[in-house]
């Protein structure tokens, strides 16, 4: 069905019909302890390709209103009824496994670790990955290693754009993801004495690419794909991508930088050694290095610092990037470049902010709005 519209009723029932079986069959899984929570929640999106997992969905409506739910499908379809429904699986929603279904944090008294099981970032991410930050530091750790959790999420792909979908139309929302979610990456550098980003996977793209350069040291797999496709899309980069690894990397290797956020084509991290990644191995020379400079071993490396002073002499000749390939890309790598120069021009504190505008009047722009989110958006929302 194309451009097919629901009156507010009707759009109510369809509801009920999808969701209150799916809540249903939930609750059984709930009753038999098929699996650890985080793994029952992961499973709808793996495998259903539901666009959340059905637990994170559940926690988002909250135990009285799932519950209505279901007793209006049975209203619906009274048979289901009397199948197996147990409605008291949901009243431990705010015990803390339910809080954290896609960020898990642990330590052994010195170091943490946080890992993040989901391969693209949302909202829900953002929030345990803040409530793991904040219980790590209520545990007085001060050393952190972040990473995937080397089973649900073999690679690290980016923000979830279907939470861009409201900025489309307010760029009030685009400049709260950008500035919130950024707000939670500084945590990772502000508020550890030393954080150690590892990737695992065969990939880290980004917005998680993002997140894991705010970490005082990125150590990488040798042939994991690093990689900034937002040009592609097209979107601006909001996690501070545009600012934050020129100010660490030294001013002979901001050019590597940017042909990495205005191609769009992803790096093997290898070749990213001195400017993007601190060190690259094989994944037992990888996880060594990790502990090594979490637990304050001799690592051998030099912690790059953050520069919190306005940058000079950014680069800004494009002329030996290929094509962009359409408007939108082209229009996208002119506004990266304007976000570089301006987040850079400025001082660290400011930063956020300037880079947060700058990707929130993108999302607003015609040129995202006719591409690849602009066009999710339209299908799967706008109808």
């Amino acid at each position: 069905m194309v451009d097919w519209k629901l009156d507010s009723e009707e759009a109510e029932s369809f509801k009920t019909w999808i969701l209150g079986p799916i809540f249903q069959m939930a609750s059984l899984m709930l009753h038999e302890k098929r699996a650890h929570l985080s793994n029952l929640n992961i499973i709808g999106e793996l495998c259903a390709q539901f666009r959340k997992g059905i637990l994170a969905l559940i926690r988002e409506h909250g135990p009285e209103a799932t519950v209505k739910t279901v007793e209006a499908y049975h209203a619906l379809h009274p048979e289901a009824a009397g199948k197996a429904w147990h409605p008291e699986t949901f009243e431990t929603i705010g015990n803390p496994e339910w809080q954290q279904l896609y960020v898990n944090a642990e330590h052994d008294g010195t170091v943490g670790v946080l890992t993040i099981g989901r391969e693209s970032y949302n909202h829900d991410v953002n929030a345990e990955l803040n409530r793991a930050i904040g219980w790590l530091q209520s545990e007085g750790i001060e050393r952190v290693i972040v990473t995937g959790d080397f089973h649900l999420s073999t690679q690290l792909i980016g923000a979830d754009t279907s939470d861009f979908f409201q900025a489309l139309e307010n760029a009030d929302i685009g400049f709260k993801v950008a500035h919130d979610w950024s707000l939670t990456a500084r945590r990772l550098h502000d508020e550890f004495k030393t954080s150690v980003g590892l990737i695992n996977g065969k990939r880290c793209l980004g917005g998680m690419l993002e997140l894991m350069m705010h970490c005082h040291y990125l150590v990488a797999l040798d042939d994991a794909d690093l990689g900034m496709p937002e040009v592609t899309l097209p979107v601006v980069p909001g996690m501070e991508g545009c600012h934050w690894p020129f100010r660490k990397a030294a001013p002979k290797h901001r050019i590597e930088l940017l042909n990495l956020l205005l191609s769009g084509r992803s790096i093997k991290a290898k070749e990213t050694v001195g400017w993007l990644a601190d060190f690259t191995g094989p994944m037992h020379d990888a996880l060594a290095m990790s502990w090594k400079i979490a637990t304050g071993g001799d690592h051998g490396l030099q912690k790059r610092i953050v520069k919190e002073g306005a940058l000079k002499d950014i680069p800004d000749d494009i002329s030996a990037l290929p094509e962009a390939g359409d408007p939108g890309a082209e229009a996208a790598r002119l506004a990266i470049l304007n976000n570089i120069q301006s987040s850079c021009g400025t001082t660290l504190s400011e930063a956020l902010a300037v880079q947060a505008n700058h990707s929130a009047g993108f999302m607003n722009s015609k040129e995202c709005l006719k591409g690849a989110i602009g066009a999710a958006y339209t299908k799967t929302m706008n109808v």
